[in-house]
């Protein structure tokens, strides 16, 4: 789908300012980006072949043009000193002058940019195919470099790594709502997906805003709610518990293995300070009532976060009967396989990933 270049905007951020591409300026892929064959710190997610058949099932990648999953646009979006950001976005191919958009948070630890990964860009084609808009939203790695010596030694670049990466994923957030006109999205269904740290940063980004924190002030306009959030594998960080203030969350679908050491399924405390895993969050969920499902995969790991393409369907089935309609569901599901591979990713922990 082309875009033309409308106007240019100027977009004041935190730490400078940036000139920001608008929809149909060429974009291209930014020198900071890792090549697609980076080593992602993700679970044993689905091979490239793998993600290949999900997109066009019963062809092998020898078969498909890869090219399919290269973005349609790249827009710059934040600048820190030599560091762009950019989000890529996916058109669905047909004429209608809204869609619902989802803006998708890779996974990667906070260590590993796996935005323009083929898993990635199969992922994203898919959902533009079955037509949303996408915007694949890069972030600041905020943990890179830091050593794990012990659960107190993490609490302050845990806390600085999700503060900044749910900055730049407002950011995006309020780039397509100023510009929801041009890239033919609804601005009332916009959407948040999420993987490990991706997910994570999702599911903060609602709660910044049920919080109306200064991050949620400054970036997100009054009045907007985030249609819906789809958790793969997160959990929300929070040195005032897991109060809602000021508004209820956007209905939420958490899935996350009972088994996470990676990202606690239930929390992890220390003194006022929380890392809130979905089991927990869905536990408060539905001690309030608020509209959500959980799918809890009983002894699984963190390979939970890479079931985007294996429980794909259930995200459609979410967003379509639930998101998108404003039904209140309240759903709490187990799924255990007492036959499936084991994968490394079962037994991972922050020992292991941050050394």
């Amino acid at each position: 789908m082309k875009r033309f270049l409308l106007f240019i905007a100027a977009i004041s951020l935190t730490f400078g300012t940036l000139r920001a591409q608008t929809p149909g300026q060429a974009g291209g892929d930014a020198a900071v980006m890792p090549a697609a064959d980076t080593v992602s710190v993700m679970p044993a997610a689905p091979a490239a072949d793998s993600a290949v058949a999900s997109v066009m099932p019963g062809r092998d990648r020898a078969s498909v043009d890869t090219t399919r999953f290269v973005p349609d646009e790249s827009i710059a979006f934040a600048q820190y000193d030599t560091l762009t950001l950019e989000m890529d976005l996916y058109f669905p191919t047909d004429d209608a002058e809204q869609h619902r958009c989802i803006i998708y948070s890779y996974g990667g630890g906070f260590i590993d940019n796996n935005q323009r990964h083929i898993e990635t860009r199969a992922l994203c084609r898919r959902l533009a195919d079955d037509g949303f808009v996408v915007v694949a939203t890069n972030y600041r790695l905020g943990l890179r470099g830091v050593q794990f010596k012990g659960p107190a030694s993490m609490v302050k670049p845990l806390e600085e790594a999700i503060r900044m990466a749910t900055e730049d994923v407002m950011k995006v957030t309020r780039y397509v709502l100023d510009y929801a006109s041009e890239l033919t999205v609804d601005p009332a269904q916009v959407i948040l997906i999420g993987s490990s740290a991706g997910a994570i940063t999702s599911l903060q980004c609602d709660f910044e805003r049920c919080n109306a924190t200064d991050l949620a002030q400054q970036y997100l306009p009054d009045g907007f709610r985030y249609a819906g959030v789809i958790s793969f594998s997160g959990a929300i960080f929070s040195r005032r518990g897991l109060s809602y203030k000021y508004d209820t969350p956007a209905p939420t679908f958490f899935l996350h293995g009972t088994a996470d050491r990676l990202v606690p399924y239930r929390q992890i405390k220390i003194f006022n300070i929380g890392f809130f895993g979905s089991d927990r969050v869905a536990g408060r969920f539905k001690k309030e009532h608020y509209t959500h499902k959980i799918l809890r995969f009983t002894d699984e790991g963190h390979t939970v976060a890479a079931r985007y393409f294996t429980n794909y369907s259930d995200v459609l089935w979410f967003i379509d009967n639930v998101i998108s309609t404003g039904r209140h569901y309240e759903i709490d599901e187990t799924f255990y396989d007492p036959d499936r591979p084991k994968s490394p990713w079962d037994t991972a922990d922050p020992n292991s990933l941050y050394k």
